[in-house]
């Protein structure tokens, strides 16, 4: 099933998410989670990043392949964490919320300085 089409119109990266990606630290590894259109992989690969995306449907972000690892799964699936065992030096998460995915996306940040970037769906300002 693909993102709902308001994701995919999603190009401009959240104000927030480039705030907070100085704490990141330079040239790290992202874990994009829940990645949608890309538009955060895409900021994050032209500010010197190393993004690794994951989604349900990566039509979207196939154009990327070659410069992004890009990993099809539906999270909310049941199945196994595909990134067991691997660190990144962010995991971001926006307009996405799945609690089950919580201690796996904490593990996934917790190399020394690591950061976790994780801004649910919501109403208002």
């Amino acid at each position: 099933m693909p993102p709902p089409e308001v994701h995919v119109q999603l190009t401009v990266p959240s104000s927030w998410i480039v705030r907070f990606a100085a704490l990141i630290r330079a040239g790290g590894t992202v874990l994009d989670v829940a990645c949608g259109g890309g538009r955060h992989a895409r900021w994050l690969l032209d500010h010197g990043f190393v993004p690794t995306l994951v989604d349900r449907d990566t039509e979207y972000v196939g154009d990327l392949a070659g410069r992004a690892e890009i990993i099809t799964m539906d999270l909310e699936a049941g199945g196994p964490w595909p990134f067991a065992g691997r660190r990144f030096d962010a995991v971001i998460v926006t307009n996405y919320l799945h609690r089950p995915l919580f201690p796996h996306l904490i593990d996934s940040v917790a190399a020394p300085g690591g950061r976790a970037a994780v801004s649910d769906v919501h109403a208002g300002p």
